[in-house]
């Protein structure tokens, strides 16, 4: 079971938790590495780092493990039996007590990221034009051919744009143009995940922009999605972990 979730490598935040398996307030949360999979319930981790110095995970204590894999999200509590030295990276031991479960959150883990894209803005009249073609509300063949004909016009004007930070909930983006919050915006990207290149096309909201510090002449923006499809969703997340496990890796070298 744990084998066909977990990976050698995955990325876990650690948390503290009292006697009760409840979280204890204002703990920080820990960044550990699984290391290795063991029989049935038991993972071995590797001993968080904190500005250089070593935390180790007390025996005998409860905490909950955040664990980012290429199947997205999982958490769980669990009990600390015991810590050892491999390699010179201090080990714990740790035997799962709850179901491994996916994590409903994974759609807010954050990748940051530089992905050159295009973007334009949904105009009202844009809007109506696509529900009414959706709605098929014409009444004649050439009415619907006008309707199309207009969209394809707004489809012309695109902008230069790159995203600096990407979760399945929304981007953040920069890019030359101020925009206002509840700007509709349509961006235009192309990403690779599970060996499939998928050019999106996605609606999101600008929540602000802002000026970047550095430059006076780039803005930047922050956007939730708006009508995503769900597989539009997954995919997002798909390419998000590929990419966190694909860094991982590097820094391993």
């Amino acid at each position: 079971m744990l084998r066909d979730i977990l990976t050698l490598g995955d990325k876990i935040d650690v948390k503290k938790l009292d006697r009760n398996g409840k979280p204890l307030p204002n703990v920080r949360t820990l960044i550990s590495q699984l290391v290795n999979i063991g029989d049935t319930d038991i993972i071995h981790i590797a001993a968080p780092i904190i500005y250089g110095k070593v935390i180790i995970l007390e025996v005998g204590e409860y905490y909950n493990l955040c664990i980012y894999t290429n199947k997205g999200l999982y958490q769980c509590n669990c009990i600390i039996l015991s810590n050892h030295r491999e390699n010179n990276t201090i080990v714990s031991v740790v035997r799962i007590m709850t179901k491994l479960e996916k994590y409903q959150r994974r759609q807010y883990y954050r990748l940051e990221c530089v992905i050159p894209i295009q973007y334009r803005i949904i105009t009202i009249e844009e809007r109506i034009l696509e529900n009414k073609l959706k709605l098929g509300d014409f009444r004649n063949t050439e009415e619907r051919s006008e309707c199309r004909k207009k969209l394809n016009h707004f489809n012309l004007e695109w902008l230069p744009a790159s995203i600096t930070d990407l979760s399945g909930g929304g981007v953040r983006f920069n890019s030359s143009m101020n925009h206002s919050p509840s700007d509709n915006v349509r961006l235009r990207l192309e990403l690779t995940a599970g060996g499939e290149l998928r050019k999106l096309e996605l609606n999101v909201d600008i929540i602000s922009s802002n000026r970047l510090e550095n430059r006076s002449d780039i803005y930047e923006q922050r956007a939730v999605f708006s009508d995503i499809l769900q597989k539009d969703r997954d995919f997002l997340i798909k390419y998000i972990f590929e990419q966190e496990r694909q860094r991982r890796k590097n820094e391993k070298l």
